[in-house]
């Protein structure tokens, strides 16, 4: 699935995320990044699919990195406040666009970690982010 220019606002909005997590822990790992990648992905696809999400069994860092996570997802699916300060509108966007920046963001996280080791993944998004 390649990205869209329209993507990229909502992938770097999830991105920043997770690296103010690793900012904040620099002993995070690309693991716990993947980890709460993948439990957004389940929480909004069973919400998707009309069943009542599950909270994921998350602990340390994989716990922190979800929450995080979780209120810049539900600040672009129109829910909440934004985490962090906004210049300008952001338009709201579908559960469905959501999960497939999720799943972009899981397949990103296990290329990068394959090829650069444990903050592979981490170290490349953090290189684009302010």
């Amino acid at each position: 699935m390649k990205q869209t220019d329209d993507q990229i606002d909502i992938l770097q909005n999830l991105e920043f995320s997770i690296v103010t997590v690793w900012r904040a822990h620099p002993e995070m790992t690309d693991y716990a990044a993947g980890r709460a990648y993948e439990a957004a992905f389940q929480f909004y696809r069973a919400e998707m699919r009309g069943r009542i999400p599950k909270t994921p069994a998350l602990t340390e860092l994989d716990a922190v990195a979800f929450e995080a996570l979780k209120k810049i997802c539900d600040f672009r699916l129109g829910r909440g406040p934004s985490p962090f300060p906004v210049p300008a509108a952001v338009p709201t966007i579908s559960t469905e666009q959501l999960i497939d920046c999720l799943r972009m963001l899981i397949k990103s996280v296990e290329r990068h970690t394959r090829a650069e080791g444990r903050q592979g993944y981490l170290f490349f998004i953090d290189q684009f982010l302010p």
